[in-house]
């Protein structure tokens, strides 16, 4: 009897703790997002100025790119077709500013601290980046999240960001796990993600 007892303790308890730990599908929840990485020259002031001003024009024409791309997949290719119209884009900006400076757009892997954006925070780990390399690229960066849209739409509510990431191809548990801080659980499954990545990465 008391054997059958421990035994159901220990279910119970191995049961409990299970819910604790991230499935696969929800460990491949890096694969949903497409990140932005803007470094600046150098971080003399006006080279951290002119970042931003190319920031701004990259935001706006790869949103235009991006509007009714519905997966990450449609994103990277459209984001891959328009390298060179980024660059181009950059450039402008970079000669309108009265610099003499290079620009490079590439769509490579990063890996990227913890992040939060707009009540939404992404584990640290390895990303799909737009990186945009102004110069010698030896300033200070900035961060973003191209898709989903995070940094190229104004702020929604709640319910139309749960939304849009579901449309993207998220499922409801992986959202939770980026959103829901007071969840016990959910943050128990974040760090043990970002862990658990470290391994790989």
């Amino acid at each position: 009897m008391k054997k059958i007892l421990i035994l159901s303790v220990a279910v119970l308890l191995a049961a409990s703790l299970s819910s604790f730990f991230p499935t696969k599908n929800e460990m491949s929840l890096y694969d949903n997002f497409i990140r932005l990485h803007v470094i600046a020259n150098s971080d003399s002031e006006d080279d951290q100025a002119l970042k931003l001003l190319v920031r701004d024009r990259v935001l706006e024409t790869a949103a235009a790119r991006l509007t009714g791309t519905e997966s990450k997949e449609e994103a990277e290719a459209a984001l891959g077709e328009i390298l060179p119209e980024l660059e181009a884009a950059a450039a402008e900006v970079i000669d309108g500013a009265g610099a003499d400076y290079s620009v490079k757009a590439t769509l490579t892997e990063e890996k990227y601290p913890r992040r939060s954006y707009s009540g939404v925070t992404l584990p640290a780990g390895k990303y799909t980046s737009l990186r945009i390399m102004i110069g010698e690229a030896k300033g200070h960066n900035w961060w973003c999240v191209l898709f989903p849209r995070l940094c190229t739409q104004p702020a929604v509510s709640e319910d139309a960001r749960e939304e849009e990431f579901i449309e993207s191809g998220f499922t409801p548990s992986q959202y939770r796990i980026i959103t829901d801080s007071e969840n016990t659980r959910y943050v128990v499954k974040f760090r043990l993600i970002e862990i658990i990545k470290s391994f790989f990465d």
